[in-house]
């Protein structure tokens, strides 16, 4: 079941080096996925043109969730963690190594469904229901248990940071 009034949108306030905005993914739904581990991105986070998405997919560090991003998000963070002088040259390259090593191509069909990788899933835990969580740039796919938690988990420290800038 789709949620309501969330989509992908235009963020006025993030520009990229061609000053176009940077789209972001907003809201939470719950999807399932199928026997073939494909999901259905949210008719909302799809593209207007009725085209397919290309998309880099990997799990979380912590191994919480699935982390799902366009190819130029993916490129982005790269970039970054390649140029980060806080942390070592040694240690970039280990990152950009496990990183790229992590991440796998998907793009989603014209219905808007999306493959996920049969060992990601397993490391995961997700199958049948799930939830697509926003968060700008990219959406997380989690396995509904550990979401729930998370959400307990983290609702002090929205509720604190909400109250500390005036929401």
């Amino acid at each position: 079941m789709e949620g309501s009034g969330s989509k992908w949108i235009e963020h006025p306030l993030s520009m990229d080096s061609d000053s176009q905005p940077q789209k972001f993914f907003a809201g939470e739904f719950r999807h399932a996925i199928d026997q073939k581990n494909r999901i259905t991105v949210p008719s909302d986070w799809r593209r207007g043109d009725g085209q397919g998405q290309e998309f880099i997919i990997l799990p979380e560090p912590r191994f919480q969730f699935l982390l799902v991003m366009a190819a130029e998000e993916f490129a982005r963070l790269s970039a970054q963690a390649e140029s980060d002088q806080t942390v070592s040259a040694r240690d970039r390259r280990t990152f950009s190594r496990q990183l790229h090593s992590r991440a796998k191509h998907a793009a989603s069909d014209r219905q808007g469904r999306l493959v996920l990788p049969e060992d990601h899933c397993k490391e995961l835990g997700l199958k049948g229901e799930v939830a697509l969580v926003g968060g700008n740039g990219r959406f997380e796919i989690w396995n509904l248990q550990k979401w729930k938690r998370a959400q307990d988990e983290e609702t002090p420290t929205y509720q604190h940071v909400a109250n500390v800038i005036g929401l």
